[in-house]
């Protein structure tokens, strides 16, 4: 990377200060209108006990260090309260825990705020590494813009808003393909050590990150069987000539990032064994009936693992748990309600929940590297091999339950978008400019129509999102998000109740709504049934009205609300209607 004069430093400065403003403006403004999502109790009290207790046992499904990262701020705080006799602190109620810990013992929005903050913090970190990647690929006006389709993608958006592990995991990975292309094109300690930061950030972070190591395996085979020299400023060589010298580098660094990544796995669990304070048991999922049903041959692998303290408890049973909960779930596509999925439903959801300025910058960029052979090679294979990689991985997955799944491929498409953009910027056709300019004001307008509620994105090839729900549903809508816009709306119309069938784990007495509980009664409200009014309004949420983690009896409960036309949305997840008489 060549150094910048003064005019470049400021200009840098003046659009990432820009880019930082804006962004925080449409993710703070965002999240404060949203209540919990589903996942986000048990990824903040996972990462508060971790904190706090050093046990490790809550929820062990993901790594403990971005739920950790984002449970920061709650050590700052006064009044954090943290009942470990509650009659749930058992690893098997976690999600009784994890609510009663956010909603009965604290006030939830005052930790969930400060909580999803930290998760902008890496989506700003996200955009400035992609700011940096597109102007060494392309120029500083192509990064730029590369920027500002990054700073409107409704999936950045919404998940740099919630207390998850995708984000940080996707920058992550970003990070460590941008870190490897610098050291492959000039190998010095500065390029070694962010690879090494950024590769073990995200193994501690998502077992999902373990495809980077087939990834860098395949991107140093290419560096060593190219011919050109390979430029180093380490001690006192100057270049890598022959195949040798260049696979005992690679070697080595594989060794290294191996190394370091087995010590930063202990690191984050306090470099112990066992899950939790000495007189806890040891996590045993290894003997659980799903595991010998599902996985069986990796479970006696792990097993063997395991037993051997190779790592710790708790990150080997956890990643069982995550592979075994991959093969089986509830999924919704276009109408149809699975527990094994398709193989095509992330290609159908990329395709739907994607901008279309987006789409047509990405396709026009993968063109482009198709008829640039040298680039590919030099350039373009970093930014398409880990689309070739985790899109495939991700298809013959079982758990179609979210885009969110894909989103490592995100940085890659505006990357490869970029490539179109920097041809359509170069182009002396005013045009062309033109079009450049019209996709980038349409995509904002996409997201500004959505805005604040970009979970539910869907772009306007099936209309927009309000057709969302007929095509997608969980993660991709509704998930639990909108029970404080459903309260300013009663506010707002002077509706004192609602009948109200709730998907999530956010509390509605929380938020101030009075409501009596349509069947299945929420886990956290038994106890609190009682009969449905009418006439009254109901409110659905979509997941429910769709059926998809109902059983049988349930999903045809509320068949016929589904064919009905509601008298209000409330940000696409939750719809309301009006019912004179019990419909069932």
């Amino acid at each position: 990377m060549k150094l910048m004069n003064c005019s470049e430093r400021l200009r840098t400065a003046c659009v990432l200060t820009v880019f930082a403003a804006v962004f925080v403006a449409l993710t703070v403004s965002s999240y404060v209108q949203k209540s919990a999502t589903a996942d986000e109790p048990e990824n903040l009290t996972a990462g508060y006990t971790a904190l706090t207790l050093r046990d490790y046992r809550l929820d062990p499904v993901h790594p403990p260090f971005l739920r950790m990262w984002a449970a920061l701020p709650l050590l700052t705080m006064r009044g954090v309260n943290l009942d470990t006799n509650s009659t749930y602190w058992l690893p098997a109620q976690t999600e009784f825990f994890s609510q009663e810990f956010l909603y009965q013992k604290n006030d939830a929005d005052r930790l969930l705020y400060a909580s999803r903050f930290m998760i902008v913090l890496l989506g700003l970190l996200l955009g400035v590494t992609l700011f940096c990647w597109a102007r060494e690929l392309y120029s500083f006006w192509t990064a730029t813009i590369v920027l500002a389709l990054y700073t409107t993608e409704p999936n950045i958006l919404a998940h740099a808003s919630v207390v998850t592990t995708d984000l940080g995991t996707t920058c992550f990975m970003l990070g460590t393909l941008y870190f490897l292309w610098r050291t492959i094109r000039h190998l010095t300690w500065g390029n070694v050590a962010g690879l090494i930061a950024f590769f073990i950030l995200a193994q501690v972070s998502k077992y999902s990150a373990l495809v980077l190591w087939p990834m860098l395996f395949f991107l140093l085979l290419t560096r060593i069987v190219r011919r050109d020299p390979w430029p180093c400023s380490i001690g006192h060589l100057q270049e890598l000539r022959s195949k040798m010298s260049k696979m005992l580098t690679s070697l080595t660094i594989g060794l290294l990032l191996f190394v370091a990544t087995i010590v930063a796995i202990w690191a984050v669990y306090g470099f112990r064994y066992i899950p939790a304070p000495k007189g806890s048991g040891l996590i045993r999922l290894v003997t659980q009936p799903a595991m010998a049903e599902r996985i069986p041959r990796l479970a006696r692998v792990m097993n063997w693992v395991d037993t051997r303290h190779f790592l710790p408890n708790a990150s080997v049973q956890g990643f069982l748990a995550g592979q075994a909960l991959h093969q089986k779930s509830q999924a919704f596509l276009m109408g149809r309600v699975s527990n094994v999925g398709w193989w095509y439903y992330f290609p159908i959801a990329f395709l739907i929940k994607t901008p279309v300025s987006l789409l047509l910058l990405f396709f026009g960029g993968i063109l482009l590297a198709l008829f640039q052979r040298k680039v590919l090679m030099d350039n373009d294979l970093f930014m398409l091999l880990p689309i070739a990689v985790y899109f495939p991985i991700a298809m013959v997955s079982h758990l179609n339950i979210g885009l969110r799944h894909i989103l490592p491929i995100y940085p890659f498409v505006l990357l490869i978008a970029g490539k179109a953009v920097a041809r359509l910027w170069m182009s002396r056709q005013k045009m062309l400019h033109i079009v450049l300019g019209a996709l980038c004001l349409f995509q904002a307008e996409e997201v500004a129509f959505v805005y604040p509620h970009y979970l539910a994105f869907f772009n306007q090839f099936i209309g927009g999102p309000r057709n969302g729900y007929k095509y997608l549903s969980d993660s991709n809508l509704d998930w639990g998000q909108d029970l404080k816009l459903l309260k300013r709306w009663m506010d707002k119309n002077g509706v004192q109740s609602v009948n109200l069938s709730y998907f999530g784990h956010a509390d509605p007495v929380y938020y101030g709504i009075n409501c009596a509980y349509l069947p299945p009664t929420p886990f956290f409200a038994k106890g609190r049934d009682s009969a449905p009014r009418f006439p009254g309004y109901v409110a659905v949420s979509v997941q429910n009205l769709i059926g998809v983690a109902l059983d049988p009896p349930h999903r045809d409960f509320y068949e016929k609300l589904l064919g009905s036309e509601p008298v209000a949305v409330i940000g696409y997840s939750i719809r309301v209607y009006w019912v004179d008489r019990p419909w069932w």
